[in-house]
């Protein structure tokens, strides 16, 4: 499992051989984690499966495995976020409409009743 895991990755980042994956400070294999702030938005990173864990205390590692972005990427990234968050805050507005809209019906139709 963990060998397919590496090639799928291998494959995903265009690199014809597996990666190997870096060792934390607790001893495991970091994960390959996605980066949405808005410095680095999609980027790739290695960091400790512990990071942020209530359980068990952090090593806090931290790798980063893609190059940084360009500015221009970056601008273009952040900017397809914005229209897709814009997008779903629409969508949930018009839902919650819908369900008013539905809510009132009822209320109408039992009234009759």
């Amino acid at each position: 499992m963990e060998g397919d895991l590496r090639r799928a990755i291998a494959r995903m980042s265009g690199m014809d051989e597996p990666i190997a994956f870096p060792v934390c400070g607790c001893g495991f294999p970091a994960q390959l984690k996605i980066s949405w702030s808005n410095d680095n938005p999609g980027r790739r990173f290695f960091g400790c499966k512990n990071y942020g864990s209530l359980m068990y205390r952090s090593c806090r590692f931290f790798s980063w495995f893609d190059p940084p972005m360009t500015p221009r990427a970056r601008v273009i990234i952040l900017g397809l976020l914005k229209r897709l968050r814009a997008d779903e805050v629409q969508r949930r507005k018009e839902r919650a409409a819908e369900l008013d809209n539905f809510v009132v019906w009822l209320d109408e139709k039992q009234a009759l009743e």
